[in-house]
C-alpha cells in the first residue's frame, strides 16, 4: 500500500508532463501554420494546444490572433448572407456558428469578439426568418403534412422557445396524425392499435380533443372476457386444484393486457348462486359454455390437474474414508537442525444427501363461447427440485484429504471438492416452496399462451 501511495504523485506527474509536451508540440504546428499563413488550421492547433494546457501562454497569444481571424471569417459570411437578402436561415445559420466556436474558444481561457452591430443584425434577421418558418408551418399544417410541419415548427422552438403559438402548434402537428390513426383503426375494429395510437396522444397531452373517450371505445369494444372455471382433478384431490386455479387467475391478470379481462371467483359465485347452478364436477364442455354466456365471457378456461406428486426426501448419510494431513517434527543428525515433514493418517468423515421435489402437470383449455371453438389446448408441466450435499468431519477440516485406490489424494482439484463439500449449504428448500415456484411457472406459461392467442384475435 506503501508503494502504491508513492506512486500515485509520480504517475500523476507523468500524465500533467505528457499533457504539457503534447500542448507545447500543438502549439508548435500552430507556429509553423500560422507563417505559412494558414490561419484557420493554425487557430485548430492553438486551440487543442490550450485545451490541454490553459497554462500555455504562447498557445493563447496564437489563439488570440488567428481565433479572431476565424470568427471575422465565419462572421463575414454572415454579412454576406444579409447583403443578399436571398438565405436569412443561412444568414442565422452563420451567426450561430460563429457563437458555437467563439464559446468554444472562451471555454480555452480566450476572449475573442463579435462586434456589437453583428448581433444587432442577427436579432433582426433572426425575426425575419421566424417569420418565414411560421408562415412555412401553417402553410404545411393547412395541407395536413403533420410530419413536414411539425419539423418547421421545432426550428421555430430552438430559435425562440416561446415563438407565438410555435410550440403548441408543434404538438398538434405529432398529435393530430396520431389521432387520426386511432378513429381510422377504430372504425376498422382494429381494437389494439386504435388503443395504442390513442395512448401515444393522451401521454404527450391528455386533453387532446376526445381522445380519452375514444380510447375508452377501443378499449370497451376490443375487451375479450374470460371465465376461469373451477379446475378439476384426475386423482379427485380438489385442493391442488383450487391452488392451480387461483395462480391460473392470478397470472393471468399480471399478463396486464389491458383488453384481457378475467372473471374473478366472487363475481362468478354470485352468478352461479343467482342461477342456483353448482359446477362441481363439471367439465364438460355445453356446461361451461352455458355459464360463460351467464357471465359475458367470450371464452372459459377449463383445466385439470393430471398429475401432482410431492417427493419430500430423507437425509442420506454414508461414511467416507479420507486421510488428514498433520506435521511432524525431525531431527537432522548431522546439521542438529530441527525441520517438519507432513504426514498423512487416515480417518473417516461423513457425506449427506437430500433431495425434495415436486411435480405438477395439467391439461387447460381455453374454449371460444362465439364459435365453441378451442382457442387453445395444451399441457404445462414442471417440476421443481433442490438438493443438499455436503460433507462433515469432526477433525481439522482444513487438513482432511479424499482417498483415491487407498492413497490419500493430493491434487488441486481433489482438495478443492473436499473444501467444496465441507463448506456447502446443509438447507434444502421446504417442499412447501417448490409448490408456490411450480405453480407461478406452469401458470405463467398458461397466462403468456393464452394472452398471445388473445391478441392474435384482436388486432
Amino acid at each position: 500500500m506503501y508503494r502504491f501511495v508513492q506512486l500515485v504523485p509520480v504517475l500523476c506527474f507523468a500524465a500533467l508532463l505528457g499533457g504539457c509536451s503534447g500542448s507545447k508540440s500543438f502549439s508548435k504546428k500552430g507556429e509553423k501554420l500560422d507563417a505559412a499563413g494558414l490561419y484557420a488550421e493554425a487557430a485548430d492547433m492553438y486551440l487543442q494546444s490550450a485545451q490541454r494546457n490553459p497554462k500555455n501562454v504562447d498557445a493563447k497569444i496564437g489563439l488570440k490572433k488567428t481565433g479572431q481571424m476565424l470568427l471575422n471569417d465565419k462572421l463575414s459570411t454572415f454579412f454576406k448572407n444579409i447583403a443578399t437578402g436571398s438565405d436569412k436561415g443561412g444568414a442565422v445559420a452563420a451567426y450561430l456558428d460563429a457563437v458555437a466556436y467563439q464559446e468554444r474558444v472562451k471555454y480555452a481561457g480566450v476572449v475573442i469578439e463579435i462586434p456589437d452591430h453583428y448581433k444587432t443584425d442577427f436579432e433582426k434577421v433572426k425575426g425575419e426568418h421566424l417569420i418565414e418558418l411560421y408562415n412555412e408551418g401553417q402553410g404545411l399544417f393547412e395541407r395536413e403534412e403533420f410530419a413536414a410541419a411539425e419539423k418547421v415548427f421545432a426550428r421555430i422552438a430552438k430559435l425562440e422557445p416561446n415563438y407565438k403559438d410555435a410550440s403548441s402548434l408543434q404538438d398538434v402537428a405529432y398529435l393530430e396524425p396520431l389521432y387520426r390513426t386511432g378513429k381510422s383503426e377504430l372504425e376498422a375494429g382494429n381494437y389494439r392499435k386504435s388503443y395504442a395510437a390513442f395512448t401515444k396522444v393522451m401521454d404527450k397531452n391528455s386533453a387532446y380533443k376526445d381522445s380519452k373517450t375514444l380510447r375508452q371505445d377501443a378499449l370497451t369494444q376490443g375487451q375479450f372476457i374470460v371465465a376461469v372455471l373451477p379446475f378439476t382433478s384426475s386423482d379427485k384431490g380438489t385442493a391442488m386444484a383450487s391452488k392451480v386455479q387461483a395462480h391460473a387467475m392470478t397470472a393471468l391478470i399480471e399478463t396486464n393486457d389491458p383488453f384481457l379481462k378475467v372473471v374473478d371467483r366472487e363475481n362468478l359465485d354470485r352468478i352461479l348462486e343467482e342461477q342456483r347452478l353448482s359446477l362441481s364436477g363439471v367439465v364438460d364442455e355445453q356446461t361451461a359454455v352455458k355459464v360463460g354466456n351467464l357471465m359475458g365471457a367470450h371464452a372459459v378456461l377449463m383445466g385439470n390437474v393430471v398429475n401432482y406428486q410431492e417427493v419430500p426426501g430423507q437425509v442420506r448419510r454414508s461414511t467416507k474414508d479420507g486421510f488428514e494431513a498433520y506435521r511432524v517434527e525431525q531431527l537432522n543428525k548431522e546439521t542438529g537442525e530441527k525441520y517438519y515433514t507432513t504426514k498423512y493418517k487416515p480417518v473417516r468423515y461423513s457425506e449427506f444427501y437430500q433431495e425434495n421435489k415436486v411435480v405438477l402437470s395439467f391439461n387447460y383449455r381455453l374454449v371460444s363461447l362465439e364459435t365453441g371453438e378451442v382457442l387453445v389446448s395444451k399441457v404445462a408441466e414442471k417440476e421443481a427440485a433442490d438438493h443438499a450435499y455436503y460433507a462433515t468431519y469432526d477433525g481439522n477440516r482444513e487438513a482432511l484429504l479424499p482417498i483415491l485406490n487407498g492413497k490419500v489424494d493430493l491434487r488441486d482439484n481433489a482438495r478443492r471438492e473436499m473444501r467444496s463439500l465441507l463448506s456447502a449449504p446443509r438447507e434444502v428448500k421446504p417442499v412447501a416452496t417448490l409448490v408456490n415456484e411450480v405453480l407461478r411457472s406452469t401458470s405463467s406459461s398458461m397466462a403468456s399462451s393464452i394472452q398471445t392467442e388473445i391478441s392474435q384475435k384482436l388486432p
